[in-house]
């Protein structure tokens, strides 16, 4: 028998939802509870209790559309298993989602409340995931000292520093050739006061030292624009205000966010920094989603942007979707053919029915394109699902 490797995650990357995209069986196992973090719940496992009702259920429903018993074992026995692990059930949120097969097990805490429910499709139901996707973009964030240069790429899950040793000069002397040390303390206790303001020259010593950092950053610009411009995403720095200033000023890049995170870096981790981070990107993701919406209220019906689900899913296809906007309360079973653009609608629900709008999702982050949620009350009358095409 397979041995299920089992995975426990408290968050969902863009690498994730590739996996659970990517991933096939006849019969995949999504499970979604509501959990509790802390009282009673906890303490009577209740949590606990919940999914073992849903996986006897979903044994019976295996058992009915005849899985023979060593399936059925593989298949559930890790989940069964679940419902005895009294650590996990004690470190939960407000949700949890769990998808199964015979090889692996994958287990996400959701930061939201979920409705208890399961499916059995070929593919995961990812539905009750938007909103985790839902203004969780990538960005850079440039950690910008004199003495020490790092770049990170994060999103709303975490943040990773990426190699830039080869790209950039090392020091600011070998960029400038200068009596470094010196310098630098003069110039630091001369803008101390206004370090808040931004830079302004007021001496020929203070332009000296402004050109020799502006000459630095320019190195240091040119270097990691061979990775910015791989992958364009807003650029946030973390850094002396007067340091940020000079580096917008001779940057290349466009899309610096105007604002830097002002902090000592020396004092602030990892993890402070990912935080401070997503407290300011955060808004920027969701204005964007805002935006992206208005741009598909001016669109609608001009052949730009449409709520007709049979016009979408080829669109999807072939990667014409920019945005997809999901009513993930409204879900639409059925298939769609890709090679013949045809639509196989299932009017009567069964636990093993495919859902079209579990495919849209995957094909639109497949193909680079964002995904948000809506209200039913927000959508075109009786939609589902709208899409907003690329190139509008």
């Amino acid at each position: 028998m397979t041995t299920t490797e089992r995975t426990d995650k408290d968050k969902i990357n863009q690498s994730d939802m590739l996996e659970l995209i990517a991933t096939k069986d006849t019969h995949c196992i999504s499970v979604f509870l509501p959990t509790h973090a802390r009282g009673e719940e906890v303490q009577h496992r209740r949590d606990a209790r919940s999914l073992d009702a849903e996986l006897r259920l979903i044994r019976n429903e295996l058992t009915a559309a005849g899985l023979p018993e060593t399936a059925l074992e593989q298949r559930l026995s890790p989940l069964f298993e679940l419902t005895e692990d009294s650590d996990f059930w004690r470190h939960q949120a407000q949700g949890l989602a769990l998808f199964a097969t015979a090889r692996k097990l994958l287990t996400f805490r959701l930061p939201y409340a979920v409705k208890q429910e399961h499916r059995l499709a070929p593919s995961f139901h990812l539905l009750p995931l938007i909103p985790m996707l839902t203004g969780s973009g990538a960005f850079y964030l440039l950690s910008l000292e004199l003495e020490r240069i790092r770049l990170f790429e994060g999103n709303r899950e975490s943040m990773t520093q990426l190699d830039i040793r080869e790209l950039i000069p090392e020091r600011l002397e070998e960029r400038v050739g200068y009596d470094y040390e010196q310098k630098v303390l003069q110039f630091r206790s001369q803008h101390q006061a206004y370090a808040g303001a931004g830079y302004h020259g007021h001496d020929g010593a203070d332009r000296d030292r402004h050109d020799e950092i502006a000459r630095y950053f320019r190195g240091v610009d040119q270097g990691l624009l061979t990775i910015l411009a791989k992958k364009p995403r807003p650029l946030l720095i973390a850094s002396q205000e007067y340091l940020a200033a000079i580096y917008r000023e001779v940057s290349a890049y466009g899309l610096i966010e105007e604002e830097p995170i002002v902090c000592n870096l020396s004092e602030s981790p990892d993890t402070e920094l990912h935080r401070l981070s997503w407290q300011r990107m955060k808004p920027v993701f969701e204005k964007e989603g805002i935006r992206k919406w208005q741009k598909f209220l001016q669109y609608h019906g001009s052949g730009k942007a449409s709520a007709d689900l049979a016009a979408i899913l080829p669109a999807l296809y072939e990667g014409k979707v920019d945005s997809l906007f999901v009513d993930a309360e409204n879900d639409v079973l059925g298939k769609f053919e890709a090679e013949t653009g045809q639509i196989r609608w299932e009017e009567t629900p069964t636990p093993f029915s495919a859902s079209l709008l579990d495919w849209a999702v995957s094909q639109a982050l497949q193909h680079g394109g964002r995904v948000y949620r809506k209200t039913a009350e927000e959508m075109p009358a009786g939609a589902s699902c709208a899409a907003l095409f690329r190139y509008a």
